[in-house]
């Protein structure tokens, strides 16, 4: 697939005039990452934005209490890095590939000119922001309720990402107990009660390669906080 077909997959560039994908079509580099390799480390200065189009990476986040956290995970077509390349800050997080991962480069001065040139770049930029946002508000809000209402959050989130993706399976989370942990920032034991009681109402199921989900419709009522 030409860099042009990448371009026009990626969501910063839909309905974009085709001027505009020319100039980022000559202005992109191509990089190829292996499963555990680091596309991004936190901290790190920020030069270059991402656009994944291929694979899976995960995106974790040290605290300052030295604690890891899994964010979430990046599927094609994915756009990260934007922040750090904008602010002139360091990154945020980390993100590692968990399979192999195919991405678009695009380094500051070239992504400056394009939002300069294309308004219409600049309000996609906004868009992926504000869903970020508001994915990270029903986060909060789930949090607020309990660990349970927050794994169904992950799980449900998760679930859309992979279908949005076009993955095969994705109904079947590739997580385990540990990432579970990770992302909830919860303890083995908590994370085990409530995987339980989520398999005992019929909701997930475990099996080889991660977590089953059984009923999408049940996790989401948990996180809206329906249940009668």
């Amino acid at each position: 697939m030409s860099r042009r077909d990448l371009l026009l997959q990626s969501p910063l560039f839909h309905d974009v005039p085709p001027e505009a994908v020319s100039m980022a079509e000559q202005s992109v580099i191509e990089r190829h990452f292996h499963p555990g390799d680091v596309l991004v480390s936190q901290e790190a200065q920020g030069e270059a934005l991402f656009l994944v189009t291929a694979g899976r990476a995960r995106v974790t986040r040290v605290s300052l209490g030295g604690r890891e956290r899994v964010l979430g995970f990046l599927y094609a077509p994915a756009v990260f890095g934007e922040i750090s390349v904008l602010s002139r800050r360091g990154r945020s997080a980390t993100v590692v590939a968990d399979t192999e991962v195919s991405a678009l480069m695009l380094h500051r001065a070239e992504f400056e000119q394009l939002l300069t040139r294309s308004p219409k770049v600049l309000w996609n930029l906004a868009t992926i922001l504000a869903d970020r946002v508001a994915s990270l508000n029903d986060e909060l809000i789930a949090l607020g309720i309990s660990t349970e209402a927050t794994m169904a959050h992950v799980f449900v989130n998760l679930y859309h990402q992979r279908g949005a993706a076009g993955e095969a399976q994705p109904d079947l989370l590739p997580l385990n107990q540990t990432d579970l942990m990770l992302r909830l920032s919860a303890s083995r034991e908590t994370v085990a009660r409530v995987v339980r009681k989520l398999e005992k109402n019929g909701l997930v199921k475990h099996e080889q390669g991660g977590v089953r989900l059984r009923s999408v419709d049940g996790l989401e009522r948990i996180v809206y906080d329906l249940e009668e």
